[in-house]
């Protein structure tokens, strides 16, 4: 029933998807109240009324529904992010990012896999369950949240903390397809990251007085430094099964100097880290100004420091949900069901809004499942699977319908 209540309605909601990536909702500078009023509207056509809204500040909103079970029961949350990434340099798009284009199975446009798609997919996935009146043991708790892209802070965190979100199981309907089919992975880890600067001094002086006054060019010697911790940088941690290492990203931004004339006098380069389960920001920290340390003794005139971010960027934490949660069991007979085949379990290369309902409203989620391609995201051309997106509103209302009932597919 409620597969032949989606398949009646994939027009509908293939259009809602081009209106949601219409609804520009870039972040800088991040407003997503436009988007949001659109979210609602569609909602009220759909039957889901009573929707809160909740907001931090009030161009920052949250949309949270619930739909309640008729009996007692866990509550699921289905949630999706209604921020994207800014544009970028538009002449590498092939397509204006703000007006969805249909070619070759696939909609182009901002935000279309990351992760507009999945925001209707759950919605469409929500309204089935209520108008086929299918009976659950729980609520599907379907939150809509701001400020993914950013600091998570007008989102996740607002609703983990102040808002007082609660469930017993989440998923995020984060784009799970890396450069294969659409829903190759079901990710049940979400790396966490840490980001720092790496700042290298020097003497700033006239230019032409450096063969014959003692001098250090910050930008060379920060070269030296970059160079040296690509090489000798060694990270404490265990391996885990879904993820055998973090990934380390020295000078993913490099600033210094001040132009002709100027002997540099100050240099720095900011990095992240995506870290695994059971490392600490401590040990972190331990492992970095290790190899400084190791770098001042190569060169004792060396000035080099360490500085981490602000809070959440300093240490947003990894995340995981065991392979033997029902809710998962649920996902993959949902797949197998609509796919024909199921997703291999893997881990979420990069940091979601796990860290928050997870970490610190104590949420077990699951980071990513849902159509697109992470790929693409933070791109040009983004693009997310026509075919996919009905795909992911079914098994989401399959494996809802599967875990609220305790009964299999």
């Amino acid at each position: 029933m409620i597969l032949q209540w989606l398949e009646q309605r994939r027009d509908e909601l293939l259009r809602f998807v081009g209106e949601l990536v219409a609804t520009p909702s870039p972040n800088l500078p991040g407003d997503e109240r436009a988007v949001v009023a659109v979210v609602l509207a569609h909602m009220k056509r759909l039957g889901l009324v009573d929707v809160q809204v909740a907001a931090k500040e009030p161009h920052r909103p949250n949309v949270i529904y619930r739909l309640r079970g008729q009996q007692p029961g866990p509550v699921l949350m289905l949630c999706g992010h209604s921020d994207t990434k800014p544009v970028g340099d538009a002449t590498h798009w092939q397509t204006d990012p703000f007006q969805p284009v249909v070619r070759d199975g696939k909609l182009f446009g901002l935000g279309s896999t990351d992760m507009k798609g999945a925001v209707a997919a759950m919605i469409y996935a929500t309204a089935a369950l209520k108008q086929c009146e299918i009976p659950l043991a729980g609520d599907v708790l379907l939150v809509i949240n701001a400020d993914e892209e950013r600091s998570m802070r007008f989102g996740s965190e607002f609703l983990s903390t102040e808002y007082g979100l609660r469930a017993d199981v989440a998923l995020l309907g984060e784009p799970s397809g890396i450069g294969g089919p659409e829903f190759e992975f079901l990710h049940l880890l979400s790396r966490g990251i840490s980001c720092f600067t790496i700042r290298v001094y020097g003497s700033q002086m006239h230019s032409s007085l450096t063969d014959r006054l003692p001098s250090i060019n910050a930008n060379v010697r920060l070269a030296e430094v970059l160079a040296q911790m690509s090489r000798e940088l060694r990270l404490t941690f265990q391996p885990h099964p879904l993820c055998s290492a973090p990934t380390v990203n020295l000078g993913v931004k490099i600033e210094g100097g001040v132009g002709y004339g100027v002997c540099s006098g100050l240099a720095e380069f900011q990095s992240d880290i995506r870290t695994l389960p059971g490392m600490t920001r401590e040990q972190l920290q331990a492992d970095l100004e290790g190899c400084l340390a190791a770098i001042r003794r190569d060169s004792p005139d060396l000035r080099v420091e360490l500085e981490f971010e602000q809070p959440p960027l300093d240490w947003t934490p990894p995340t995981e949900v065991s392979a033997e949660h029902p809710l998962v069991a649920a996902l993959l007979g949902a797949a197998e069901h609509v796919l024909g085949w199921r997703p291999k379990l893997s881990a979420f290369p990069g940091g979601t809004d796990a860290s928050k309902f997870h970490a610190v409203a104590g949420i077990p989620t699951i980071p990513s499942f849902g159509p697109g391609w992470l790929n693409l995201a933070h791109g040009p051309n983004e693009c997310v699977g026509v075919e996919a997106v009905i795909q992911a509103a079914k098994m989401y209302s399959l494996a809802a319908q599967t875990y609220l009932s305790g009964t299999r597919l």
